[in-house]
């Protein structure tokens, strides 16, 4: 009677506990994302680049940075990533111009994922709890409560739009799949490649046409982007990223043919680098779906070409849970999950929706970023478990700041400024905001050190190294602090 009291309950407030389930992930992930940048934890790469060129766009200088691609001089964004989708984020950033804007548009962005969820789990699935546990595998998902916590990264714009793909894909709706990958695409460029995936399933469905024109188009999509959009925006220079494939090939057409004509150079690519990490990105992606979505045949296809520009990129950073990059992945490994799941029969559905739950609670405490999981303060850190620790809680601002801010709230608002993170998001919002990059203070009035960034890692040591060094470039300490040195150029 209890379990029928239980199911009777789901059913009648099933798409209130999504919503509710989703809400409750929002402002859970809102506040730890605000008090992590509240706590000078936020970073340079990326939330003081986003807000940079934000702030600089509301201001009249269209997506204008001087802390994307690692250059001193005001450059477009547009030549770094091409990303129109930030534009949706101008109008409330104009009426609360701050990197909080930012971190909460980024944080109901990835709540918004779990809809389609649920909306696919509810067509394919015929019970309430069924249904549900998906929305807590989605939600409970150790990458995306990395993501949620690390700044803030325009790819996330695409999880709910690839979220929707996936779902009118399933429904055969050829139209609003369409829509939902060009706004995806908007997001970031290499979401052109997801297009192709979409394209391939269409084809096994049997939809040969439309098939061909989501092909067709995606593939010209991303080749306009990053032979002409992109070097339009860089002043002619070619797209940067290419180099992460250079075990592939040396530009566009080589790696094409290297896919397509050389298995073996492109299978020790993959198992060369971090397989550790390479094993742990997949199974937290395709795991708490028991790595069902292998039965869900079209529906695994949109997943593979991010899996494989990703697994076989040479910068490690792109194949770990502790990055962004993995964010279109999380919908469409879900969504292939939940089909995998549907294609099996009730008695082993009942079975599966239990360690379905049971997998996810594992992959979150294991490897994810939730206040309960181990892994906790590195996704609250950005992941880097090299980090040294500064002996103080967390969650909490360093007290060694406290003193030193005054001086920092006195850099006059005009003056250019090169900081170490984690300063550079935490400034006012200026034209000329560099991230110190090595000793190059770019033409910067005011230079800020602080021997928390990763680059010094607290090495009292080689950070005061660091302050003689900018002080012979023409500079004089004002204003200093336990690992802390504020200069003004003479």
């Amino acid at each position: 009677m209890l379990a029928g009291r239980r199911s009777e309950f789901l059913a009648r407030y099933e798409g209130r506990l999504a919503l509710g389930a989703a809400l409750v992930a929002t402002i859970l992930f809102g506040a730890l994302a605000l008090l992590r940048h509240w706590t000078f934890h936020s970073t340079a790469s990326d939330l003081a680049v986003f807000d940079q060129v934000m702030w600089n766009t509301v201001h009249g200088r269209f997506m204008e940075s001087t802390i994307s691609l690692a250059r001193c001089e005001p450059h477009s964004f547009f030549g770094d990533h091409f990303s129109p989708a930030l534009l949706l984020l101008v109008p409330p950033y104009a009426l609360f111009p701050h990197p909080e804007t930012l971190i909460v548009a980024q944080t109901i962005s990835l709540a918004l994922g779990a809809w389609p969820i649920y909306l696919l789990a509810r067509r394919s699935l015929p019970t309430s709890a069924q249904r549900l546990v998906w929305v807590a595998a989605y939600l409970l998902s150790a990458p995306l409560s990395f993501i949620a916590l690390y700044d803030f990264h325009e790819i996330t714009l695409a999880v709910a739009p690839l979220g929707f793909a996936m779902y009118f894909l399933a429904t055969r709706r050829t139209v609003p799949m369409v829509l939902c990958l060009v706004l995806a695409l908007l997001a970031k460029e290499e979401v052109a490649l997801i297009g192709v995936g979409f394209g391939v399933a269409l084809a096994f469905q049997g939809r040969w046409r439309s098939s061909a024109v989501v092909i067709a188009g995606s593939l010209v999509a991303f080749v306009v982007t990053l032979q002409v959009i992109i070097p339009a925006f860089a002043a002619g220079a070619p797209y940067q990223y290419l180099g992460r494939y250079a075990s592939l090939g040396r530009d566009e057409g080589e790696i094409a043919r290297t896919l397509l004509l050389d298995p073996l150079r492109v299978l020790s690519v993959l198992v060369k680098g971090e397989i550790g990490s390479k094993i742990v990105f997949v199974l937290s992606l395709f795991g708490p779906g028991l790595g069902l979505a292998l039965r869900s045949k079209w529906a695994l296809i949109p997943s593979l070409p991010p899996l494989g520009y990703l697994m076989l990129s040479d910068y490690g950073g792109e194949h770990t849970l502790h990055n962004q990059y993995g964010a279109p992945l999380i919908p469409l490994a879900l969504g292939a999950s939940i089909l995998g799941v549907a294609a099996l029969g009730e008695r082993w559905r009942r079975r599966v929706t239990v360690g379905v739950l049971a997998s996810s609670l594992f992959f979150a405490f294991s490897f994810g970023g939730l206040p309960f999981s181990l892994d906790f303060a590195n996704a609250f850190l950005r992941g880097e478990p090299s980090r040294a620790p500064s002996g103080e809680p967390i969650l909490a601002r360093e007290s060694r700041y406290e003193p030193f801010l005054a001086a920092v709230r006195a850099i006059p608002p005009e003056a250019a400024v090169s900081s170490r993170d984690f300063f550079t998001t935490q400034l006012p919002q200026r034209r000329f905001n560099y991230n110190l990059v090595g000793l190059d203070v770019c033409d910067a009035q005011y230079v800020i050190l602080d021997y928390a960034a990763p680059s010094v890692n607290r090495d009292l040591a080689k950070h005061l190294a660091e302050v003689a060094a900018v002080e012979q470039l023409g500079f004089d300490e004002i204003a200093s602090g336990q690992g802390l040195s504020l200069l003004r150029r003479r």
